[in-house]
């Protein structure tokens, strides 16, 4: 049209200039050629002229046009369809999202042919139909999105493990990815999804494999992925306690980076496990070395519950951080239970009480119960401590329930 417009304006100026010349001068012309002559003035040669010129351009420009037709109506046809399509497949999405799953399903498969990209109605269609229940018409839609675009396994792949892990075939989902991991051994997604579903499975050994990748392929942030590897960790030295295979439990934290063996929490499970087998000096070795690192409070009543060949050496060392930690409750306590170990009751007495004054704790209240009842011969004191504690902590149960509670009024 615009074009149009712009020649239309060309040939209206040209056919002014040209009037105002013939106006003053018409000018003469003639043609001659063998018998026949033609013979008027200059200004209605050039009008018939320009007339024939404009009709034999006009016919080209009809007879092109009626040449092209049929292709331009197909074009127009099509991206009619095209733009058609894209609408209904946004109200697919639409359904998809409100959970019209029967719906979206039907009309995703309706129009993948004509969206312009099938591959996304196909691995829509999916998520619908296994929403609706129907794992068979999932793969057929799966294997419909590979057959649209072959190039595109690892999103299809991904799509698929995705929906068998939902639908609880961790088994499926696994072999799965381990295909896309043949494929693209680096690839995030694959490697993220293979840490959830080794998870699913308990395959603790497998994840412990994998942990080195998601560390190299900074998959998680590295105070996540500490978190998952100590979680990891404990769950392998529990496994490896249960089985009665002390090796294993000591091969476990030594296959720890150095890093994550200065974890204190991580210092006092293992601790745990050890003294519960027996291994009491190399526990107090990496307690010392915990808690000079960290002053970490599990970690110093730990110490107080074990028991090295030398109490006199243990108590002593407990007695320096004293100096360096200030009188904490649970130092204190610690000391108290060293300070039996090694038979000096008022000592002991002395220490666990002054641990109940600066915090009081049901665990302090029974070791000093114990004290009064079995080494210091006073039932009265001893009943006195132990219905403290259980004052204490029938108190903190009823604390903790209340915040617990809703709240029902705002």
């Amino acid at each position: 049209m615009i074009k149009l417009f712009f020649y239309s304006l060309i040939f209206l100026v040209i056919t002014a200039y040209i009037a105002l010349i013939a106006k003053e001068d018409p000018g003469y012309a003639l043609l001659s050629h063998g018998d026949w002559s033609i013979e008027g003035t200059m200004v209605l040669l050039i009008s018939v002229l320009s007339t024939l010129i404009g009709s034999i351009l006009l016919l080209i420009y009809l007879i092109l046009k009626t040449i092209r037709f049929p292709g331009q109506l197909s074009q127009w046809n099509q991206n009619r369809k095209t733009v058609k399509a894209i609408k209904n497949c946004n109200k697919d999405y639409i359904q998809l999202a409100e959970g019209n799953w029967r719906e979206a399903e039907k009309h995703l498969r309706k129009s993948a042919h004509s969206s312009g990209m099938p591959i996304l109605n196909y691995l829509a269609a999916a998520r619908a139909a296994q929403e609706e229940g129907s794992q068979q018409r999932r793969d057929d839609y799966l294997l419909q999105a590979h057959k649209s675009d072959p190039q595109a396994d690892i999103a299809i792949g991904l799509t698929q493990a995705e929906l068998q892990f939902k639908d609880g075939q961790a088994e499926q989902a696994l072999a799965t990815l381990m295909h896309l991991r043949s494929i693209a051994p680096k690839h995030r997604q694959v490697l993220k999804m293979l840490f959830q579903v080794y998870q699913q499975l308990n395959s603790w050994s497998d994840l412990e494999n994998l942990l080195p990748e998601l560390r190299k392929n900074n998959i998680f942030e590295h105070h996540i992925l500490s978190q998952y590897e100590q979680s990891l960790s404990k769950r392998l030295m529990m496994q490896a306690i249960h089985n009665q295979n002390h090796g294993e439990l000591k091969s476990i934290w030594n296959r720890l980076p150095k890093v994550t063996r200065t974890e204190p929490e991580l210092i006092q499970f293992y601790c745990q496990l050890l003294l519960s087998i027996g291994e009491q000096q190399q526990a107090i070795d990496l307690i010392r070395e915990g808690i000079k690192r960290h002053w970490y409070t599990p970690l110093i009543l730990l110490y107080g519950q074990a028991e090295e060949k030398d109490i006199a050496k243990q108590l002593e060392t407990a007695e320096s951080w004293l100096s360096d930690n200030g009188r904490s409750a649970e130092l204190l306590l610690t000391l108290g239970r060293l300070s039996i170990k090694n038979q000096l009751w008022g000592k002991a007495r002395d220490y666990i009480s002054e641990s109940i004054s600066v915090t009081a704790s049901t665990e302090a209240y029974q070791v000093l119960g114990e004290l009064y009842e079995n080494q210091l011969d006073n039932s009265i004191e001893a009943m006195n401590c132990y219905r403290e504690g259980l004052l204490l902590s029938t108190q903190r149960e009823s604390l903790r329930t209340h915040e617990e509670l809703p709240l029902m009024l705002n």
